[in-house]
Parts: C-alpha cells; sequence; structure tokens
C-alpha cells in the first residue's frame, strides 16, 4: 500500500506517518524503484497500527511511552496509571482555574489586571509556562546550528590555506631584506580568518529572539557567508599556487630610502647593474630612489629586481649626465641607442623591442631638459626582459 492510499485511510498527515516511522513505531517495508528511489509499503496491519498510535496520540499519550507499551506490553498497566494521574491533576488544576475567573464574566468593567489576581493562586505554582516561553523555536535552532557549523568549518578551511600560504611566507620574510606585503593580500587572509569567527559570535549564544531581530541577523550572516566565500575562492587559488604549482611568495622587498641604494636581495645583482647605474648618488635636489624584488620560485623566470631613480641636478652635472648616458651602451648589447620623446621627456633605450639579454637586465635612461632632471631606470633578473617599456608603467615604480 503507497504512502497516498494510507494518509486517506488514517486521517494522518504524510509528514506525522514519516515521524512514527522514524521513532519505531511501525516498520513497514521497503521496495527500491527502477531509477534507484526507496518506497515505503505498508501493510494493512501497518494502517491499523496507525490507526491505533493516532487515537492515543490525541488522548494525550507521548510517543515515548506509546512505543514503551509496543515493546514492553507488561508495562501498559504502569504507563495508563500515570498518565491517568497527570491527567487527573491537569483536570483538578483546570477546574479550579475555571473557577477563580468564572465569576469575572459578570463584571462590567474588567482588566488584564483583575484577571492576573484572580488567578494568582497556589493551584498556579503546579502549572508551567508553555514550552515557546522558554525553549528556542525549533527554525530559530536549526538556523543557529548551521551558522556555528558554517563558522566552524569556514574557519578551519581559513586556516588551512593560510597555514599553506605562511609555508612559503615565512622563510622568504627571514630573506628579504625590505619586506612589504600587498595589502589587498593582507585584507584577503584577514576576512577569510574573522568572517567565521563573526558568525559564531552571532550564533553563540541559545536565547529566544524577536522574529524581526532573527530575520536581520540572518541576512547579516548570510552576506557575511557571500563575502567569506568570494574571499575564500581567491586565497584558496592563492594558496594551492603559491604551495604547488609556483611556490611564490606574497611578500616583496621594497623600499623608497636611498640610503638602501645598491643594496640587493639577489646576488649578482650589484655587479650587473653597476655597468648602468652610479657606484653612489650625487648630492642632488629633489632626489627619489626606489628599489623593488620579487621572487618568483620558477626555474625558467628567475626574480625581479627593479631599481628607479630620479635626481634634479645643477646645469653642469646635467650636461655631463645626459652626454654620457647618451652615449652608454651596454656591453652585452648590438643596438645602437635610440631616444624617444614622451611628453617633456625624452627617453634612452639601450635595447631593441623583443630583444632578450644574455645578461637578464634592461637600463633606460631619461631627462627633462626643462627641469634638470634625470631618471635611471634598471629591471634585472627575468628572462622575459623586453628591451622597449611603457613609459607609463615604468613611471609606476
Amino acid at each position: 500500500m503507497k504512502m497516498k492510499e494510507v494518509t486517506e485511510k488514517t486521517n494522518l498527515t504524510e509528514r506525522a506517518i514519516r515521524l512514527y516511522i522514524e521513532n519505531g513505531l511501525i516498520t513497514p517495508s521497503f521496495n527500491e524503484s527502477y531509477s534507484g528511489r526507496r518506497n515505503i509499503d505498508f501493510s494493512s496491519d501497518d494502517v491499523e497500527k496507525l490507526k491505533r498510535i493516532s487515537v492515543l496520540r490525541k488522548a494525550g499519550f507521548s510517543i515515548a511511552q506509546i512505543k514503551l507499551m509496543q515493546s514492553e506490553p507488561e508495562k501498559c498497566k504502569e504507563v495508563l496509571e500515570r498518565f491517568i494521574d497527570k491527567t487527573k491533576r491537569r483536570i483538578e488544576t483546570d477546574g479550579e482555574i475555571l473557577s477563580c475567573i468564572t465569576p469575572l464574566l459578570s463584571c462590567e468593567k474588567l482588566d488584564i489586571e483583575q484577571i492576573s489576581l484572580s488567578l494568582d493562586q497556589p493551584v498556579m505554582n503546579e502549572k508551567e509556562l508553555p514550552a515557546e516561553d522558554s525553549e528556542i523555536p525549533l527554525k530559530q535552532k536549526t538556523v543557529r546550528i548551521l551558522f556555528m557549523s558554517l563558522g566552524v568549518v569556514g574557519f578551519v578551511v581559513a586556516a588551512v590555506c593560510f597555514a599553506m600560504q605562511l609555508r612559503v611566507e615565512i622563510p622568504d620574510i627571514g630573506e628579504y631584506l625590505y619586506p612589504r606585503y600587498n595589502v589587498i593580500y593582507i585584507l584577503l587572509y584577514l576576512t577569510t580568518l574573522f568572517v567565521p569567527v563573526m558568525i559564531v559570535l552571532l550564533n553563540r549564544k541559545k536565547k529566544i529572539c524577536s522574529d524581526k531581530r532573527n530575520i536581520i541577523k540572518t541576512f547579516i550572516c548570510t552576506a557575511l557567508l557571500g563575502v567569506y566565500s568570494f574571499c575564500t575562492f581567491f586565497t584558496f587559488c592563492l594558496a594551492v599556487i603559491s604551495c604547488y604549482s609556483n611556490p611564490e611568495s606574497l611578500v616583496v622587498s621594497h623600499t623608497r630610502n636611498e640610503k638602501n641604494y645598491m643594496v640587493f636581495d639577489a646576488d649578482g645583482a650589484e655587479e650587473v647593474l653597476s655597468e648602468f647605474l652610479p657606484e653612489e648618488l650625487p648630492e642632488a635636489e629633489n632626489l627619489k630612489y626606489e628599489y623593488y624584488y620579487k621572487e618568483y620560485g620558477v626555474s625558467h623566470e628567475p626574480p625581479l629586481t627593479r631599481v628607479f631613480i630620479e635626481m634634479q641636478l645643477d646645469e653642469m652635472s646635467f650636461n655631463q649626465t645626459v652626454e654620457y648616458y647618451k652615449a652608454f651602451q651596454p656591453s652585452d648589447s648590438t643596438c645602437e641607442p635610440r631616444e624617444e620623446k614622451k611628453r617633456e621627456w625624452t627617453v634612452v633605450y639601450y635595447r631593441e623591442e623583443y630583444e632578450r639579454p644574455p645578461t637578464n637586465y634592461t637600463p633606460i635612461f631619461a631627462y627633462n631638459e626643462k627641469e634638470s632632471k634625470v631618471r635611471l631606470m634598471c629591471e634585472y633578473g627575468r628572462d622575459s626582459i623586453k628591451g622597449a617599456y611603457d613609459w607609463t608603467d615604468i613611471y609606476k615604480w
């Protein structure tokens, strides 16, 4: 017999029948359809049991009491006696309550205070508050457990990703001369760590809240999960790429302090770059210096070193510097220097476009005659270097 037919014969809902099955009050057989779905097959005996269970439940017997009487028939009398005693006490209490409040119907003016005072009798000490007054509703409890579970799982996932990344970061932090992190990466990792904690904290207390407050809390937690999912996707990708595919550190070596001039992370950088860069910086006005180094971690792409210097010189030093660098040519280059005008700057390129220099370094010189300023830019250490750079990209250094 199918579920639909059983519900019609017993006047029970499908949910009630499934509840009785889950609690072992009836044990129907199951058969599997051609699609692999399990269907419940009720017998006539199962239908009769359901009818008896329905009657007992309507009378007020609990599922635990019915199950006990089914499994241990010798305890039926004991269960019935307890049920009768409880019912009698409830009837007596309800009768006394009725006797207290019935006379109030004759009053012309009636308010809640009169009703409460009339009911404030010793008999009320035996009564208990309704379950919904002291227990968290099932829906609220389910949502709370769901968010708590997601928060704990989310924190574990974020912690694993963070630990994977630290495997690469910790050694590099110790080796880099001027370590600095990209703020975006830091925010991503902190978000993935702290958002699950916030979700757990929002749902940590077992307390009954108003519907409006529950809706607001659910909305906030859902929004936090959305932010967490977005950030975790990127941090997980970063962690996997950094640790397995390409062990690339998120930390870079970066300084703008001219006192650090010609102090490089990469081995051999000073030896190569000293061909183009001056041994020490001259006395100059408005001097700007920037050094950038990044480890890529793959054999075909060595570490990257970038240097940017801008100096404002006096007329004599300016002319001498421009004359020197116009005639300069890298020792490994066969190309003649070429000039290009970029707004108020004249840029001198020493390599042709797409030229791959044997020593993996590319120098560029620029000068501004109007302001007597010069710029020396150099990139070293990557075999993907191309000679002709976009001027705007260079200036971003």
